[in-house]
Formats: structure tokens, C-alpha cells, sequence
């Protein structure tokens, strides 16, 4: 039993009590919007302190405990050196609630959420974060910061914009907002005035149906007004009211609503007695004329 204590003592003598590792820097490296000095008083270090006996679990839980933050990282670098790296939550969108007095771009009461629904207040109010979409929910419990959501309507929300983003944004289709209208569908107003609604636990599928209707309508030369791609077939399309030659608007028609099949088809939104039921041929003939204004 003499050997080990022996070692021990010794690692001891070398490490704990050598003047040599007395901690003399500190680096902080964020890639959001803490304070350095916030960061530096969270995680409780000061120059002086024995760089071995640092605890460096308990320091990263510590500033774990910032809402903003995602991720730290802690490592020594011998002789005097400690570093923390440290991975703030992105922003997808601001979290609006209005029975609960919860608003966008306030940074008192309002809160930003990222892809996974972490909330977190708002540090820096930029133009940058003015500029994200808002997912707005009547029906929610009190929202509490470093929280995660466990309403399933923002959840998805959440995850909407981020996938309509990959397919539209390069368009020039961004997502303004997104409210829960109920327990089954989500509303998403783009910034081309475009509403479209989804299903809460299909929006994958009416996200492909979405993309597919746009690249027919696209020959067209008329722009949609609604979607509604929560239905899975005969999906209702409003399109966006023609106006005069002067664009005054006076003597403007009517929006015009069909419904599409996902696979590109149309049927008529209100059919007749006479009318039946179209075969392909004739749906797809119906889809033309709709495209070319007829």
C-alpha cells in the first residue's frame, strides 16, 4: 500500500503545488453574442487559481447553464493556459404568444428559439434578428427560458421553416411566419404573400406537394395566392386577383381557386352534375388551361 500513496503524493508535490501551473490566461472563444466577461464570471476562474486543480466538468456544466448556450468545450494547456470554447444556440425564429403577453422582438418579454425549440432571450437586438420569422401559438404553457417547447405545433413550425428555406430560398421564397392554427395544421405566410397551409405531421409531404404545384404554375405566368397542402389530394389553390392595365386595381377580378392533385392534376373546386368525374386526360388538360389563364 506504500507505492501507491507514495505516487500519489508525489503527483501531488508536482502538480497540485508547483508555482509553475498557476492559471495566467484564460481564453474565451464564443461564436454568438456573450460577453466575454459574462462568460469569464459563469465559469468562476481568475488568474492565481491552481490550473490542476480546476475541475474543468464543473466549469463546463456551469456556463452550460446560459440558456444561450449549446456547447462548451474546457482544455488545459499546460504550463498556465485554460481555454473555453463555447457554441451558442442559432436563432431560427422569435415565439409569439399572445394570451401570455409574449411578443417578437421584445427583449424583456419575448423569446428566440432555435431548431430544436430551446428558448432564450434576445441579447443584442439587430437587424439581423428583426429579421426572423415568428412562430405564433394561442395555446401553450408559460414559456420558460432554457426550456425546451413541448408544443408540437411550434415544433413543427420550427422544423418547417428550416426545410422550406433549403428548397424555396434561393428562389427568393422565405418564410415570414408561421402560426398554429389548431392541433392538426400549421399556417406559413412567405414573404411573396403567399399563405400556405400544412399539416402539423405531414409537412414533409406538403412541403414536396408545395414545390411540385409552384413548378407547374411557374409557365403560367400567374402568381398563387393560397395553398392548402394539408389536404392530400384535390389540394384548394387561390390564385392572386388580376388587376387593370394601370394596375390601380379598379375592375380587378375576383381570385380564382382551383384544386390540384399532388401529382400536378386539377380538378374543378366546385364540379356539377353534368361535369362527373374527370379522367386524367381531362384533369390534366383542365391543369393547362388553368396555367395558361383560360
Amino acid at each position: 500500500m506504500s507505492i501507491p500513496l507514495a505516487v500519489h503524493w508525489g503527483y501531488g508535490e508536482v502538480f497540485f503545488k508547483n508555482e509553475e501551473f498557476v492559471l495566467k490566461t484564460l481564453q474565451i472563444q464564443t461564436d454568438g453574442v456573450l460577453q466575454v466577461s459574462r462568460l469569464a464570471e459563469i465559469a468562476n476562474v481568475a488568474p492565481g487559481m491552481n490550473l490542476m486543480d480546476l475541475d474543468l466538468g464543473r466549469i463546463q456544466k456551469q456556463v452550460e447553464t446560459l440558456p444561450q448556450v449549446e456547447k462548451v468545450k474546457v482544455t488545459r494547456e499546460l504550463p498556465d493556459r485554460l481555454h473555453l470554447v463555447i457554441r451558442e444556440r442559432i436563432p431560427v425564429a422569435w415565439l409569439s404568444v399572445p394570451p401570455l403577453g409574449v411578443r417578437p422582438w421584445d427583449m424583456e418579454r419575448g423569446f428566440l428559439l432555435d431548431e430544436d425549440g430551446h428558448l432564450f432571450r434576445c441579447l443584442d437586438l439587430n437587424d439581423g434578428m428583426k429579421s426572423l420569422p415568428v412562430v405564433e401559438s394561442f395555446q401553450m404553457s408559460e414559456p420558460v427560458e432554457g426550456a425546451q417547447v413541448e408544443s408540437e405545433g411550434v415544433l413543427a413550425g420550427l422544423k418547417l421553416i428550416l426545410e422550406s428555406d433549403k428548397r424555396f430560398a434561393e428562389e427568393g421564397l422565405t418564410v415570414r411566419g408561421v402560426k398554429v392554427r389548431d392541433e392538426w395544421a400549421v399556417e406559413c405566410d412567405y414573404s411573396s404573400d403567399l399563405r400556405v397551409t400544412f399539416g402539423i405531421y405531414d409537412f414533409m409531404r406538403g412541403l414536396g406537394d408545395l414545390q411540385l404545384i409552384m413548378e407547374r404554375m411557374a409557365e403560367s405566368g400567374r402568381a398563387l395566392a393560397s395553398v392548402n397542402v394539408a389536404a392530400e389530394r384535390n389540394i384548394p389553390v387561390t390564385f392572386v386577383a388580376k388587376t387593370d392595365a394601370a394596375g390601380s386595381g379598379a375592375g380587378s377580378e375576383k381570385p380564382s381557386t382551383d384544386t390540384v392533385r399532388p401529382d400536378g392534376a386539377a380538378t374543378p373546386s366546385v364540379p356539377t352534375q353534368q361535369q362527373g368525374v374527370a379522367d386524367l386526360n381531362d384533369q390534366e388538360k383542365h391543369l393547362r388551361s388553368i396555367l395558361r389563364g383560360g
